[in-house]
């Protein structure tokens, strides 16, 4: 049944609000709620899948807005849209880890004459299915003149597979952000960015890459590591001296000098491990976060006022709120990769990080922090696609391309019931490989394309029914 309301709820709206009593029949004498109705005339869309029958502020950029208590993004042209997006658009497909082979490539230069041929055809593609966006991973270059497209910096100077990170108050690193930003001068005029992301998965404590928390990071650094000095002068100007630390860690420290050089010496700042520890931990990842993301927004806005800056990509099960309230004064939109997990593995991690539980549809985070939310990364897989399907372990497989499309439906009707939802993005365009892609052995069936090019017919029809759905939400003030 679609979330959306229908016709026969607008009216009953409708009558409430014209039933509204005058303010004056009552001690409140607060104004009434504006009354809201879905727009008037034929749907039509713009270039970009927004609604013209609703006109904004065009501003030649896409941006985001709230109408009738409901983010949106707005197009270039002023009208309001969602982000439905596919991710790793590109001709290229993974290389086989087994075989060495790059079979939907091959595929590719088998079926059309050129990869802008393919590109203009796959563009094509998606939005006939109702998907407006080319999501993170994608050829842009290729797709950018057809299509809006989100590429991603990579900007941290952080490895999401293996967990490397970079020091981020080490004076080289922010230099290199301001290199990167400077890049993004040329780009600045485009009005087919949807807006960038800064990076993909980065830790913000304990997860699959590592069990410290960020705190323990730092000061795990070699001595002379510029974020050494700053979290030990943290824990100092938090307890308040040597002997403070000492008592609050267990140790025998004489001086700052003895702490710099101490890096296997801060277990007893485990996470949730007493009190001071989680006061330490927040307080900390919140100094972080915020140098972070204010530090890049700055260098990027510097080079680039227009586009939209929309977070991290993070995973959903593992970050924390201090994350998202330092993000929000800087960023324009969360984005959140948020899967469906094997039973328990959503409830540990979550355990694990101290994130915000996002089974609840992200109401919690909002409560706190009044922001809009991208889902940049979801996605489903199934047995009969001839695919293992078997890493990583984490995620359901389904029997059936039916149950696929029935778990990607009620997966996207849920959020599209969230208010502060404004897009989800799939993952993704082509399956992995059967032997696994080569740089972490994946080997599922996550494609709307297999690795010939040919579509799961069941599974785009269904989307494109639901990606259609997301046009009765859209209400406006009624004059």
């Amino acid at each position: 049944m679609p979330l959306f309301r229908s016709t026969l709820t607008a009216a009953v709206l409708l009558t409430a609000s014209a039933c509204t009593p005058d303010p004056s029949d009552s001690a409140d004498s607060s104004p009434p709620p504006v009354p809201c109705e879905a727009p008037q005339g034929e749907h039509a869309e713009d270039s970009w899948g927004g609604d013209t029958r609703v006109q904004l502020e065009a501003t030649g950029f896409f941006r985001t807005a709230k109408l009738c208590d409901r983010w949106w993004i707005v197009t270039p042209e002023g009208h309001p849209t969602w982000s439905t997006g596919v991710n790793t658009v590109n001709p290229n497909g993974d290389t086989d880890g087994v075989t060495g082979e790059r079979l939907y490539a091959q595929a590719v230069d088998a079926a059309y004459d050129s990869d802008e041929a393919w590109a203009e055809a796959t563009a094509a593609r998606l939005r006939s299915w109702g998907f407006n966006t080319t999501g993170a991973w994608s050829a842009h270059e290729l797709t950018l003149p057809h299509i809006a497209a989100t590429p991603i910096l990579y900007i941290a100077g952080y490895d999401w597979l293996d967990g490397t990170r970079s020091d981020w108050f080490d004076p080289s690193w922010p230099e290199g952000v301001e290199a990167k930003a400077a890049d993004l001068a040329v780009l600045a005029d485009e009005p087919n960015i949807l807006g960038w992301f800064l990076d993909n998965e980065i830790s913000w404590g304990p997860d699959w890459r590592g069990l410290d928390t960020l705190l323990q990071a730092y000061l795990g650094m070699d001595a002379e590591a510029p974020g050494k000095a700053v979290a030990v002068d943290f824990l100092l100007s938090e307890l308040g001296d040597v002997a403070a630390v000492n008592s609050a860690t267990g140790n025998d420290f004489t001086d700052r000098d003895a702490m710099l050089a101490a890096a296997g010496a801060w277990d007893a700042l485990d996470q949730d491990s007493s009190d001071t520890e989680r006061a330490l931990t927040s307080a900390f990842l919140t100094l972080a976060a915020e140098y972070y993301f204010g530090t890049v927004a700055t260098a990027i806005r510097a080079h680039d006022p227009n586009h939209m800056l929309m977070g991290n990509r993070e995973v959903s099960v593992l970050t924390r709120l201090e994350v998202y309230q330092a993000a929000a004064q800087h960023m324009d939109i969360l984005s959140i990769n948020n899967y469906r997990f094997v039973d328990g593995m959503a409830d540990g991690s979550v355990g694990l990080s101290g994130a915000v539980d996002p089974a609840d549809g992200f109401a919690a985070l909002t409560a706190d922090v009044d922001m809009p939310i991208l889902i940049s990364e979801f996605g489903f897989r199934a047995d009969d696609s001839g695919l293992p399907n078997s890493w990583p372990p984490i995620y359901p497989t389904y029997d059936t391309q039916t149950e696929r499309a029935d778990a990607f439906e009620a997966y996207a009707l849920e959020h599209q019931a969230s208010p502060w939802v404004v897009g989800y993005h799939w993952f993704e365009w082509v399956d992995q490989p059967q032997g696994g892609r080569s740089m972490d052995g994946e080997d599922n069936n996550w494609g709307v394309v297999n690795e010939q090019d040919q579509v799961y017919t069941e599974l785009t029809e269904r989307m494109t029914t639901v990606n259609a759905e997301i046009h009765g939400l859209l209400a406006v003030e009624r004059d």
